[in-house]
């Protein structure tokens, strides 16, 4: 870790990366992106469609999603969604907006994947928008609409939310037995390259170091090295490392370890010295059996883990509590393909207020659309809860399926934040190719 605080100013002058990527609490949409394993398997099988040319594979594939969510949810004795709820809209400072109770997305991802013997690219561009018709946000110059303006017809549709959700490069080192080297340079979340089901949600901009050997009859080792950019403003960088023992014995049974490091030393771009949302070096223990096919003919999966952030202190922002760990386990039955297959995901998780920083949490969450942040108010936050999540997934045919999940939510530490109580149910119809 320490050795990649001193190559990354130069690795990253030297590959031209200078992208600045944190989540945007504000944007309740994107909080909610991550889509259960079973869909990303699914989507990822069917990049099938190969050109060759250029001396290289050339895979063209993409899906469509049509999603409803109903959401509540209550949190600071208030109602956080509904017509009792209300924040300031973006265009006109007096105007009050609620925050709705039924979300309604059209999404759109349009993959790219190109690969030669060595070096290989991947690129997916993503089109998220609320559906309705086209909003009307800044209905008059002037600071309060006029009573005509209010009487207009207005909508919730949106078609500028285009995202690069996707854009990086490999290189292959050394490919030789059962032993493979790996360099890969872009950009992409963190959870599509380490394992977690409660963090790693932020960008990933950076550099990434793969290697793996098979130890026939023993395990199968892979070991990851990134580092990534934070805010480049202020020289602020982040380094990620996941250690792998998969298959342990051929019995199915996998061990992962990682360590992420967020800290950063001195000001941040508001001049804030060693500010506590950066103060996060958390590791991460993971397990996961899967079982023999001869015991259930569905393929099915146990897996679990615990993190402990080992930067908590005990502030006034946490009631003087660490609140510096958090927990996962749960189930996965099934596995999509083709026309009637079906997957079935339930876990549980317990994710408290400092284990995982408020950016960077990828699990179930707090419903906050106001995105209120913990560390400015005693109400907020998107760690410090518990709850479950059930994902179903099914395949009318070979290319249309249908996902439901349902999550139920409240806060882990009343102090800190505030009670909170928050349920969502939702539909997705995905047609992909």
């Amino acid at each position: 870790m320490k050795l990649l605080k001193y190559l990354l100013p130069v690795a990253m002058a030297v590959c031209g990366i200078t992208t600045v990527n944190a989540a945007d609490f504000s944007t309740v949409q994107e909080a909610r992106e991550r889509d259960p394993d079973a869909v990303l398997d699914y989507l990822k099988s069917k990049r099938a469609i190969t050109m060759a040319e250029k001396g290289g594979n050339l895979t063209i594939s993409g899906d469509i999603q049509a999603e409803w969510d109903y959401m509540h949810a209550r949190g600071c004795h208030k109602h956080l969604r509904g017509s009792k709820s209300s924040h300031v809209n973006s265009c006109n400072k007096h105007k009050y907006t609620p925050y709705g109770t039924s979300e309604f997305n059209i999404e759109v991802n349009l993959m790219f994947d190109y690969k030669t013997d060595r070096t290989w690219a991947a690129i997916q561009f993503q089109f998220d928008n609320p559906m309705g018709i086209r909003e009307a946000r800044c209905i008059s110059r002037d600071s309060r609409p006029s009573k005509n303006n209010r009487n207009q017809l207005f909508g919730s549709g949106e078609t500028d939310n285009i995202s690069m959700r996707k854009a990086y490069f490999g290189y292959n080192f050394l490919d030789q037995g059962t032993s493979r080297l790996d360099l890969e340079i872009g950009h992409r979340r963190l959870y599509d390259v380490f394992d977690s089901e409660v963090q790693f949600y932020n960008y990933f901009d950076g550099a990434l170091l793969k290697y793996a050997h098979s130890f026939e009859g023993v395990t199968d080792f892979t070991a990851k090295a990134a580092a990534f950019v934070v805010d480049y403003t202020v020289n602020h960088y982040g380094y990620v490392g996941e250690l792998g023992f998969l298959n342990i014995a051929d019995t199915g049974f996998d061990l992962k370890y990682s360590l992420i490091d967020w800290e950063r030393k001195g000001a941040n771009r508001y001049g804030k010295k060693h500010a506590r949302g950066s103060e996060f070096l958390v590791s991460q223990y993971t397990a996961a059996y899967t079982l023999p096919a001869d015991w259930i003919p569905a393929k099915t999966k146990l897996y679990g883990a615990f993190l402990h952030n080992s930067r908590a202190k005990k502030t006034h922002f946490s009631h003087h509590l660490k609140a510096a760990n958090a927990w996962y386990a749960g189930v996965r039955v099934g596995e999509v393909r083709k026309k009637g297959d079906w997957a079935l995901d339930a876990n549980y998780q317990w994710v408290e207020a400092q284990s995982v920083p408020e950016s960077d949490v990828s699990g179930i969450k707090r419903d906050n659309p106001a995105g209120w942040s913990f560390y400015d108010r005693k109400c907020g936050g998107f760690a410090n809860y518990k709850g479950y999540k059930v994902d179903g997934f099914y395949a009318f045919t070979d290319n249309l399926t249908l996902n439901c999940s349902f999550e139920k939510v409240r806060e882990a530490q009343h102090k800190i934040g505030g009670k909170h109580r928050s349920y969502q149910f939702q539909v997705a119809a995905i047609y992909a190719f």
